[in-house]
């Protein structure tokens, strides 16, 4: 394989795929450009009579991701389990080893086989390297399969069991996108062959990247964010500010991001899905919601935003029993848009979702470079004076847990009658930045 190339990953269960991913190849390969190392996840092993057209293509490389245990002695269950940790391990050997970059991966398959190809999307490389997967079941919930990451998926329409002019269709599209999503990519990280995928050409180069801080966003907090990416992206400090809707998916992304070490520093302003977390909405990040933090050593400034919400899905689809609550005026319900239920957090609630994030900072190793900021005033658009979703018992209980938790701790917490979208939040944000920073390089 010459390092030049554009090097592309297809996944596949080639046991009950190959008619399919050897059209897909035929596909990838009408580029000269390309090559392509074929990663087969099949329960069992091609025979040498099958893998021989595969093998025996010019700029083609077919490895087999094979399990402890024979594949035939495990339940459906097992296996997909087994080979996602598998193969995924098998990708991060493959992006270690090869002579060529990895510039995209491309996987076809159904229930199974997606679930495992996905998993090793996720898990195997960078946010950034193109991913595409080909699936039977990209039509309905794919929350479980994107995670927080950038695969992009297309639904193969008819199954994946043969070929005809719907199927071929499909996959001509799904080949030629991924590779010219590849090339791209390619472009992008530069021709040396030992770019790690993560690296962009402005890291590899010897121009100094700006400093990248993440901040996550809600609708009910986009002013205050604003005001702060606007100050931080301007100078004196000339940062690159990354917003990220917490969305359950967006809260994720940024974990997962923050674990591998792509930012400088945190803005965590919004941390309503942990709300969700605790009351069963629909926007949870779920359990591990703010740890990735603890390890990373980085400036780290949390507040509470949203806290006052937990999100559902249209009215309609609100349980009966929380209807008539809200008429009762034992909760109160509001819609936020059609697709949007809100259900004001109660006093139980904020102090449960206090003790959920005092608990996850009172781990961090750095914790002189945490900082808690508590805006009184309002924690979101709807919660302050006259707002649909003012409770400041409610609010009370959510400061004075989260203070509690972190009493002795070594971490600054700090409470003032801030506006979380007021310009006078937004100074103190950045003030508080510009301490942590201080203490980072000290």
């Amino acid at each position: 394989m010459a390092s030049p190339n554009t090097h592309i990953l297809l996944l596949a269960t080639l046991d009950t795929k190959l008619e399919e991913a050897a059209y897909v190849l035929d596909q990838l390969l009408r580029s000269s450009e390309v090559h392509v190392t074929i990663l087969d996840i099949g329960r069992k092993k091609l025979s040498t009579h099958d893998a021989e057209p595969l093998e025996s293509k010019d700029r083609v490389e077919l490895v087999a991701c094979e399990l402890d245990t024979p594949a035939a002695d495990l339940s459906r269950g097992d296996y997909s389990s087994r080979m996602s940790s598998s193969a995924t391990q098998k990708v991060r050997e493959l992006m270690k080893s090869s002579k060529a970059a990895l510039h995209g991966i491309l996987g076809i398959g159904g229930s199974t086989g997606s679930s495992i190809i996905a998993a090793v999307m996720r898990d195997a490389v960078p946010i950034g390297l193109p991913k595409l997967l080909v699936s039977t079941i990209a039509s309905g919930d794919v929350g479980h399969l994107v995670g927080g990451v950038d695969i992009t998926l297309m639904y193969s329409v008819v199954d994946i069991a043969g070929l005809n002019f719907l199927s071929e269709r499909v996959l001509g599209n799904a080949a030629a996108a991924i590779a010219g999503m590849a090339l791209a990519y390619r472009g992008s990280i530069g021709p040396s062959p030992t770019t790690s995928g993560s690296e962009t050409a402005a890291d590899s180069s010897s121009t100094k990247r700006r400093e990248r801080i993440a901040i996550t966003m809600f609708g009910v907090t986009t002013p205050g964010v604003d005001r702060i990416r606007q100050i931080l992206s301007q100078p004196p400090h000339d940062a690159e500010v990354v917003v990220f809707h917490a969305t359950g998916a967006g809260g994720r992304a940024m974990e997962l991001l923050i674990h591998q070490g792509e930012f400088d520093a945190v803005i965590d302003l919004t941390t309503t899905e942990v709300a969700d977390e605790i009351g069963g909405g629909v926007f949870s990040a779920g359990p591990d919601r703010l740890s990735a933090g603890a390890q990373a050593k980085i400036p780290y400034i949390v507040s509470v935003g949203a806290c006052d919400m937990i999100n559902f899905g249209p009215l309609s689809s609100i349980k009966p029993e929380l209807i008539e609550a809200d008429r009762k005026g034992e909760r109160k319900l509001y819609q936020h848009n059609p697709s949007v239920t809100l259900l004001r957090t109660n006093l139980e609630e904020n102090q449960q979702i206090g003790e959920f994030i005092g608990e996850k900072l009172a781990v961090y190793e750095r914790k002189d470079l945490v900082k808690v900021l508590l805006p009184e005033r309002s924690i979101s658009m709807i919660s302050g004076d006259g707002g649909p979703f003012e409770d400041r018992n409610a609010d009370k209980a959510l400061f004075e847990t989260l203070r509690e938790k972190l009493k002795d701790t070594g971490i600054d917490t700090e409470m003032q009658d801030w506006d979380i979208n007021g310009s006078e939040f937004a100074n103190a944000v950045v003030d508080a930045l510009a301490v942590l920073n201080r203490k980072k390089d000290h």
